[in-house]
């Protein structure tokens, strides 16, 4: 009895301080002054119905959306009218104050890159309103493209002369033009495969990239690149030329192109002309024109990348999709569509353990298109289908998804495990769809300028120790 008293005289007690919080004062109308925007009403008109007290928290979000439009000294002023306290009337105002608007970003660091070429790449246009937000949105695309890495947080400072607020980023260049050697084996074939990357980023401050990838192995080898000169003609667009080569020796069977026994070896050459820009801080598209021995053909490409930066994300998403149709091919070959698709999301579980999860998938159009081999999608390595050896698979047809969980200490170490379950269209003379899985472990150790990564990557149907064994060495510069 004691005890259910004593809870009872708690409860009063409670129920007594939160009367005396909001003095028994309750929101019953909103009365306005002045302009305002719909968005305004609809924010405080939340207010109805809540302590006297409490609306001031609703007109944060008011004061940010004038912050955001450049109104930096935006505030919201209020009070409260009516002689009952339970139906209190709440008159507000918006002050906006003066409106403010981007001066060109600068960069406290100047040995980082050429000034133009920095001010370009912040995504800040000069003139536009200040946006609080859109600072933070240049920030993480700055951190994110790998370029610069930042020495000391983003100052703002006001123009005396003019209603301009100048951006000062403390950017140094950083070490991310790369040269990348990994070696893989595969116990179950006995095979081993080598591929070596040359990527040279902001080549001489100028925010032009060149990308180099060869690839060695037993029946396959592979060599592309692509190189970007950034705002041609001082124009947002930037001109892109990728070219490739493949070659794949494969028995006569399983060509259309040889009538002949034994073996064959079918040689592909492909060029690429196009344009790229950027959309805002996330957004980039791409229109590419390309020919080869037996087509031309158009592409366009879409990306999304919200990544928090560039060496081994811990949070954000990155999403690649394209459209490439084929035309002009000769009588014994179809036009035909090819789509891909791809997305990543990186997720923070707890401290240092971040959940990664993808998928990705592609197509051919129509699906009874006669196609020679070197038409279909080549599958197979660390891009897709991690259990398999790199391009050992042909397909018109593919999709899979991946689940992995990741142990990250700063920018120096990251350890995984990862489950891919996928399915990929067979070949004739098979038909329908196969099932595939994929699963294993990786590791990534960054020293300074050089990294060590290992991966074991099994699939479905082979042993624990009939895996592909991957052994990568990378140094920055």
């Amino acid at each position: 009895m004691l005890r259910l008293r004593s809870i009872f005289l708690f409860a009063v007690a409670l129920a007594a301080y939160a009367f005396a919080l909001g003095d028994g004062c309750v929101i019953g109308r909103i009365a306005w002054e002045g302009e305002r925007t719909a968005y305004d009403e609809a924010r405080m008109s939340q207010a109805v119905g809540i302590p006297c007290a409490g609306w001031r928290s609703l007109s944060a979000d008011v004061v940010r959306d004038y912050e955001n439009r450049g109104f930096l000294a935006a505030k919201v002023e209020g009070r409260i009218e009516g002689d009952t306290l339970q139906d209190a009337t709440l008159v507000l105002s918006i002050v906006r104050g003066a409106a403010y608007v981007w001066a060109a970003p600068v960069n406290l660091d100047s040995g980082a890159t050429k000034p133009e070429v920095f001010q370009r790449l912040t995504g800040i246009e000069e003139g536009a309103p200040v946006s609080p937000f859109d600072l933070e949105r240049s920030e993480r695309k700055l951190s994110r493209i790998g370029y610069y890495e930042p020495t000391a947080p983003t100052r703002l400072f006001r123009d005396p002369s003019r209603n301009r607020i100048v951006p000062a980023f403390s950017m140094r260049r950083a070490n991310m033009s790369e040269a990348e050697g990994v070696l893989t084996y595969s116990s179950e074939e006995n095979v081993w495969e080598g591929k070596l990357d040359v990527n040279l980023y902001n080549i001489a401050g100028t925010a032009r990239d060149l990308e180099l990838e060869g690839f060695t192995g037993e029946s396959t080898r592979h060599l592309s690149g692509s190189y970007k000169e950034p705002w041609i003609f001082g124009t947002a667009w930037n001109v892109v030329v990728r070219g490739r080569f493949d070659e794949e020796t494969l028995d006569a069977a399983d060509s259309a192109a040889s009538d002949s026994a034994g073996e064959f070896v079918e040689r592909t050459l492909l060029g690429e002309v196009g344009v790229t820009r950027d959309i805002g801080f996330d957004f980039s598209i791409g229109v590419y024109l390309g020919i080869s021995e037996d087509d031309k053909h158009s592409s366009f490409e879409i990306s999304y990348v919200s990544l928090d930066r560039f060496a081994l994300p811990r949070s954000g998403i990155r999403f690649d999709g394209s459209l490439t149709w084929k035309m002009d091919r000769p009588d014994s070959l179809d036009n035909f569509l090819a789509a891909t698709a791809s997305a990543t999301a990186y997720y923070t579980l707890y401290g240092n353990f971040i959940a990664r999860f993808a998928g990705m998938a592609g197509g051919i159009f129509p699906t009874e298109a006669a196609l020679r081999r070197s038409d279909l999608f080549a599958l197979g390595g660390p891009g897709d289908f991690k259990g398999m050896q790199y391009r050992m698979l042909r397909s018109r047809a593919y999709g899979l998804s991946e689940f992995a969980i990741l142990w990250q200490d700063g920018y120096d170490l990251s350890i995984e495990a990862f489950y891919q379950p996928g399915l990929y269209r067979r070949l004739q003379p098979g038909h329908g769809w196969a099932r595939e899985q994929g699963y294993g472990i990786g590791f990534t150790q960054y020293r300074k300028n050089w990294s060590v990564n290992l991966y074991y990557a099994l699939r479905n149907g082979c042993g624990f120790l009939d895996g592909i064994l991957g052994f990568g060495v990378k140094t920055l510069f």
